[in-house]
C-alpha cells in the first residue's frame, strides 16, 4: 500500500465509528505523531552541557527513587 490508499482505508474505517470511537482513534494518530517527534539523536548535547558532582554529595536509594 502506498500513502494515498493507507489514507483512503483510514477515512473509509473512520467514517464507519461511533463518535466516541473516532476521537480516540484521532487521539491514538496525534500520540504516534507526538512518540516520533519525542527522539532525538544521541549526544545531542554533547560539548554543550557538562555537570558535576561534589564528592560530599550523599543520597539514599529511597531518597533517588522518589525523585
Amino acid at each position: 500500500m502506498n500513502k494515498t490508499e493507507i489514507e483512503q482505508a483510514v477515512l473509509k474505517e473512520i467514517h464507519t465509528l461511533p463518535l466516541d470511537q473516532a476521537e480516540e482513534a484521532l487521539r491514538f494518530i496525534l500520540s504516534l505523531k507526538r512518540k516520533s517527534a519525542k527522539k532525538r539523536p544521541l549526544g545531542l548535547l554533547k560539548g554543550k552541557v557538562e555537570f558535576a558532582i561534589d564528592e560530599n554529595f550523599k543520597i539514599t536509594d529511597d531518597e533517588f527513587l522518589q525523585s
